[in-house]
């Protein structure tokens, strides 16, 4: 139906639903066209990203590299410190060798509570002090060339060394009758008995095969004192030459 208050109106008949165009110029109502065109500010982004991400990358690179370098002067360095010491410890040993060499024997002094006393020994030789003025044996040392295994037990003597002195409670005279009798009860015909005379002191010199080691030993006994002194080895047959001798004939005894 026409309106009758717009003459220039055209006359409108059914719409075709076919035909119907979806051109809209209504300003009221626009259409807004759809775009897959990313924006400016999110391809600034993803371009800062990417140069930050590239950077991080030369960084890494950088402090690897670096880090390489620097691992491989710390063990430059490590290994010419080790060679150095590794060369003054050989240099050190071969000196001492040298000075073993030369003068295999030190002067050793014993504690003053039975009087002085002073020998040589074996210079690397280990040794054991044993001090206890209670005991029987008050003052004993052990010389070795290996460890010296002590044993306390006084009544079972197991302590020997290729070198040994002992001070003992016991006089003299008791000792050396304790001592033949021991002899005399093993039957050893090869053992020896004679006098020695060590820095002003007589005393007796033994030789004879020791049940319990099962070796040849040799025993000197010096009257000290009120005491008795032992200069022993533990085995005459392997340290007497080299050793023993020259050990007991060092000894300086303050009277």
């Amino acid at each position: 139906m026409n309106d009758p208050m717009n003459p220039m109106q055209p006359p409108q008949g059914p719409v075709d639903p076919m035909n119907q165009s979806f051109e809209n110029n209504d300003p009221m109502h626009p259409v807004y066209e759809e775009t897959t065109h990313l924006s400016k500010l999110y391809k600034i982004i993803i371009g800062v990203m990417g140069f930050v991400i590239f950077v991080l990358l030369i960084l890494l690179i950088i402090f690897i590299v670096k880090s390489n370098d620097s691992q491989a002067r710390i063990n430059a360095a490590v290994e010419k410190a080790t060679e150095k010491k590794e060369k003054e410890i050989r240099d050190a040993c071969e000196l001492e060798k040298k000075e073993i060499r030369e003068n295999p024997w030190a002067d050793f002094k014993a504690r003053e509570d039975f009087g002085t006393f002073k020998f040589i020994v074996p210079r690397n030789w280990a040794y054991y002090e044993h001090f206890d003025i209670n005991a029987n044996n008050p003052y004993s040392l052990y010389f070795n060339p290996d460890m010296v295994r002590y044993d306390s037990n006084e009544n079972i003597r197991e302590t020997h060394a290729a070198l040994e002195v002992t001070i003992t409670k016991k006089l003299y005279a008791q000792e050396v009758k304790d001592l033949k009798e021991k002899i005399k009860n093993s039957k050893d015909k090869s053992a020896t008995e004679e006098t020695v005379n060590i820095s002003n002191f007589t005393g007796t010199k033994f030789t004879y095969k020791d049940k319990d080691l099962g070796r040849k030993v040799g025993v000197i006994i010096l009257p000290y004192r009120d005491r008795a002194f032992f200069i022993r080895t533990d085995d005459y047959d392997q340290w007497n030459d080299k050793y023993y001798d020259k050990f007991f004939k060092s000894f300086a005894i303050t009277p």
